[in-house]
């Protein structure tokens, strides 16, 4: 029996941890969806258990944040300036974005064909990029791997706290300036 064990978050697929997340989420619920073994019970013990171990690993693995990437010979790029979403966009983002049926169309929102590349001026060994204009999300991203996914909420999680934390300083700056 040849059987395949995701080692990264590249290796799991965003449909196969929405399907996780519907089922018991049990051992025999990690070999079967992330490994694909319809019968877990021809396993020897050990096996099962190292196995279940490798993937509860991969899981809790700290995703990278991609700025762009290459899928189904598309390269996709992360929207460049988040001023400009428009209020469509961000509903749908945010509708899309709480419920794990729909986190690949979130990643079709948030993802897009880059239609152009641009010289970075400031940083040389970078390039900026335009993307293709926002026509409605999609299912482009069903079978996407799980870390591009992850890697954006780890994005807007960090954008979030460091928001918060410059808020609280400013907020402490006014309150010296106004307190006698």
């Amino acid at each position: 029996m040849k059987v395949t064990i995701p080692t990264s978050l590249l290796d799991i697929t965003i449909s196969q941890f929405v399907e996780f997340q519907k089922s018991e989420q049990t051992n025999n619920d990690l070999l079967q969806i992330f490994c694909d073994i319809e019968n877990t019970s021809v396993l020897k013990l050990k096996d099962f258990e190292e196995i279940a171990t490798i993937c509860t690993e991969v899981l809790n693995q700290q995703p990278q944040f991609h700025r762009h990437f290459t899928y189904n010979g598309v390269k996709y790029g992360f929207i460049p300036k988040l001023d400009n979403l428009s209020t469509s966009e961000h509903i749908d983002l945010e509708m899309y974005m709480s419920k794990p049926d729909t986190f690949h169309k979130a990643m079709s929102i948030l993802y897009r064909p880059i239609i152009k590349y641009k010289r970075n001026w400031f940083k040389k060994n970078t390039f900026l990029y335009d993307i293709a204009p926002y026509n409605g999300a999609n299912d482009t991203f069903k079978d996407a791997p799980l870390e591009y996914y992850l890697g954006s909420c780890v994005f807007f999680y960090n954008l979030l706290k460091e928001l918060s934390d410059y808020m609280v300083d400013y907020s402490m700056k006014i309150m010296k300036k106004y307190t006698p």
